[in-house]
């Protein structure tokens, strides 16, 4: 019985899209459909095959099993994923040492400090590493160092409100940032 669904499970494996025509090697995630097709190999497994809109039209009829039109999105790559991430995760980093910093601002910032240390936390840029002196404590692996954020009570914060001032101050702290940059440049 075991056969069975090994045999199933190989039939029902049908390979990722190429990126081009089996045929002339041309893009085929252009224009975000190609046509594809499914022919049984000789040793019964499913063989997928992509084609151009052109090899398409004129390969005729030819005995395949199936074929379907592919829709192909426009979506980053692994790496650009990747970046995007690390990109993010820095941005946030930046924001969040440098609202940590302001020992003397006369805007309360636990809400936001407790906001972005979670969302680091979730990023595995922080660790959380207990509460300490009734405030969390969070760890920077590898900065080995800590940082004490006051414990705000959910219930009692809107997060919505506390996201767009984040949001707001890390545009506003980019903009900075950007300007530092340029001064050194001319």
């Amino acid at each position: 019985m075991a056969s069975k669904f090994s045999d199933r499970d190989q039939y029902l494996k049908i390979g990722r899209p190429r990126d081009t025509c089996l045929l002339c090697q041309s893009p085929l995630n252009v224009d975000g459909r190609h046509p594809s097709l499914l022919e049984m190999g000789d040793r019964e497994e499913a063989v997928r095959k992509d084609f151009c809109a052109k090899c398409w039209g004129s390969m005729g009829e030819q005995g395949y099993f199936s074929f379907w039109v592919t829709k192909r999105v426009n979506a980053p790559s692994a790496a650009e994923r990747r970046l995007a991430r690390s990109e993010r995760n820095d941005a946030l980093w930046r924001l969040f040492a440098a609202l940590y910093g302001q020992k003397d601002a006369a805007v309360d910032l636990a809400p936001q400090l407790f906001l972005l240390a979670h969302l680091l936390l979730r990023y595995k840029v922080l660790q959380f590493a207990g509460v300490q002196e009734g405030r969390l404590r969070f760890v920077h692996p590898k900065l080995e160092e800590s940082f004490l954020i006051a414990d705000v009570a959910i219930d009692q914060v809107d997060f919505s409100k506390i996201k767009a001032e984040v949001e707001e101050q890390a545009l506003e702290f980019v903009g900075e940032t950007d300007e530092e940059e340029g001064k050194g440049e001319g």
